[in-house]
């Protein structure tokens, strides 16, 4: 009988597809896992139980989209939006009565559908907002956290195009003044019907001259403008010389659906009618499109002619100006952009997601692939000179789950997290977390789950912001809460108390089996940490211990799983694969923790002696060995924790016995 030892010391690969169970010869095989639930994996290696859920409120819609509104870092907000209103949150906290309306919301032109399909970009106290269906609006921020308003932007000029392209037979003849910049002028069409009320605010060209229309005359088949350059003569023009335009964006085609700031300009795109289309304003200026005579300064109208339909979905503003549609992605390399000199180059041909949209993290831009199944990073490659789109759950494909993923949101590393966050919410209530550390060669998935269904997350500074639908006493209910890494259960509520034996402030969980953490300041042991009581179900918003405590959690509960892919080695005699081995004893360094099991059987952090009965379980810091009994073909260690209690698995040595 053969005896190995392996060594696993980080889980740096995240949870693995079970497609990878026999790529023993995969460099990352052992530094991954089969199952990683309910943790997150760290960037010095290890895996750490995820923070809890902690309850910010209850809110009473069935569909919401979380919107980021971050004026500086002091004065962040969580802005909710619902069918036809908007939700004010302020560092986890409601604003009530805003605008002194007595209203908590403000109220928006967006329906239910709408607010899955919108697009934002925010400059300042400003935050754009686009649907095709709607005009473009702003919201803005006022004097205090209760003040907001919600307006439809007023553009000085619109970009325009000419949607009828239809005047061949057509004569156009020029009035006076025809030869004077800045002079008005009169242009008159031989024919009736060309010339309508909807191209006041477009642009007449025709035999070199550029007109700006102000007013038009239909009865008289006349449009009366301004002459931003000269013709040059007033002869009679013939249609098939000139072009007509009107403003691009109207109820008539359709709003942009795209956008963003870049290098000084607000970027648009993707109209009802010009969906590959993407318009740049004039510098410092964010609303006006005026196209002028094409200066430098000047708005930018681009449409993406390629060899199908590309309908843009998203921009970004990153190294350069990254355009995102449906059959590809693209960038505008140009640094100024500019007019006279603009080109958008296509980069990949994988086409992302309309309504996620992606999100710059560690120094990439992270996108879900169209078909909902591949989350894929944008990323500048020197030695290329170009963006490469790799696939980044190439080797978690299941982390996804099924249906489309729901929405994405990011988190910069700090002192407790060495690593970017990545949160993926899925169509079946789960939620995907990624890590990446590029410098340390980390990237790693792992999963969230809990009682209910995640169906949105937004990150607001460093807070995690999530949507959550529960069942709670029979009912269906909608929650936001935070994640907290100081939290052990999920819609949990906690705070210090006088002494006392009854918890309030537990509305929200009325009827829902709870697990409780408490300190206690019984005569017995008092004092205790990391104390797991009986579990309890609030009534009428309270529940009542069997002991006073001082400080209280109450929640959900949600178990942790970390199971590792199954063991295997080379000998001599060949691969082990296909014979019967036995973990006889198995290693885990822990680091402050207490409450796991390992395949099953407890970890105990007591030992006997005096002084030992009556306290609560202390966190754990070392190596704990145990013996592990029965033959099996996985050889596989299973970590579990099924109480609120914390973990953090640094790395396991398994002692396998092989037969034959």
């Amino acid at each position: 009988m053969a005896r190995v030892n392996i060594s696993q010391t980080q889980f740096t690969s995240g949870e693995l597809d079970p497609r990878l169970a026999a790529r023993h010869d995969y460099d990352g095989y052992y530094k991954g896992a089969e199952t990683l639930t309910n943790v997150i994996c760290l960037g010095q290696g290890g895996v750490k139980r995820r923070g809890g859920f902690k309850f910010i409120s209850d809110i009473n819609e069935n569909n919401v989209r979380f919107v980021t509104f971050e004026f500086n870092v002091t004065q962040t907000y969580l802005l909710v939006f619902a069918s036809s209103k908007m939700y004010v949150y302020k560092d986890g906290i409601q604003q009530t009565n805003l605008n002194s309306s007595g209203n908590n919301y403000i109220a928006t032109p967006y329906t239910s559908a709408q607010i899955q399909e919108i697009s934002v970009t925010q400059s300042a106290d400003t935050l754009i907002i686009c649907h095709n269906a709607h005009a473009p609006r702003k919201v803005v921020r006022g004097a205090s956290h209760t003040t907001w308003t919600l307006s439809t932007i007023t553009f000085s000029y619109y970009p325009t195009f000419d949607f009828n392209q239809d005047y061949d037979s057509n004569t156009f003849a020029i009035g006076s003044n025809w030869d004077s910049v800045g002079s008005d002028i009169t242009i008159t069409c031989n024919a009736s019907g060309k010339i309508t009320a909807n191209h006041v605010g477009g642009m007449f060209e025709g035999n070199g001259a550029v007109v700006r229309i102000e007013s038009v005359n239909t009865g008289a088949n006349t449009l009366t403008g301004k002459v931003l350059k000269e013709f040059i003569n007033n002869n009679t023009l013939d249609g098939v010389d000139c072009s007509l335009e009107e403003p691009v964006w109207s109820a008539t085609h359709g709003f942009p659906n795209a956008v963003t700031f870049h290098e000084s300009r607000l970027w648009m795109g993707n109209s009802t009618d010009r969906p590959q289309t993407l318009w740049g304003s004039v510098i410092g200026e964010f609303f006006s499109f005026d196209r002028g005579v094409g200066g430098d300064d000047e708005s930018l109208d681009i449409t993406l002619d390629t060899d199908q339909v590309n309908a843009i979905y998203h921009l970004v503003s990153g190294r350069h100006l990254q355009v995102f549609t449906s059959g590809g992605e693209f960038y505008i390399p140009e640094r100024p952009i500019k007019p006279s000199s603009v080109s958008v180059l296509r980069q990949t041909k994988f086409g992302s997601l309309k309504n996620v949209k992606p999100i710059s993290v560690d120094g990439a831009t992270m996108f879900i692939q169209r078909n909902g199944k591949q989350v894929r990073e944008f990323l500048f490659t020197y030695t290329e000179a170009s963006y490469v789109s790799s696939e980044v759950n190439l080797l978690a494909p299941h982390i996804m789950g099924s249906g489309l993923p729901k929405s994405m949101a990011s988190q910069t590393g700090d002192v407790n997290n060495e690593g970017n966050y990545l949160y993926v919410v899925n169509n079946d209530g789960t939620m995907g977390v990624f890590i990446t550390n590029r410098a340390e060669k980390v990237m790693a998935w792992t999963k969230f789950t809990t009682d209910g269904h995640i169906r949105d997350v937004a990150v607001v500074e460093d807070v995690v912001y999530i949507y959550l639908e529960r069942t709670i006493g029979g009912s269906t209910k909608y929650f936001i809460e935070a994640l907290d890494d100081t939290k052990f259960t999920d819609s949990s509520v906690s705070a210090a108390q006088s002494s006392s034996a009854t918890v309030t402030g537990l509305n929200h969980l009325d009827g829902k089996e709870c697990r409780v953490r408490a300190n206690s300041v019984a005569t017995a042991g008092g004092g205790k940490t990391n104390t797991v009581m009986a579990n309890a179900t609030p009534s009428g918003g309270s529940i009542t211990l069997n002991r006073v405590v001082t400080d209280f959690e109450v929640g959900i509960n949600f178990d942790v799983t970390i199971k590792t892919m199954p063991a295997s080695v080379t000998l001599q005699s060949g691969p082990i694969a296909t014979k019967k081995r036995r973990i006889s004893r198995v290693s885990a360094q822990l680091h402050e923790s207490t409450g796991l099991k390992i395949n099953g059987k407890s970890v105990s952090n007591k030992n006997l002696g005096a002084n030992v009965l009556g306290k609560a379980p202390e966190v754990f810091t070392g190596i704990k060995t145990l013996p592990i009994l029965g033959y099996s073909k996985a050889a596989q260690v299973t970590v579990t924790q099924t109480d609120p209690l914390p973990l953090t698995l640094l790395g396991l040595t398994i002692e396998l016995q092989v037969t034959g």
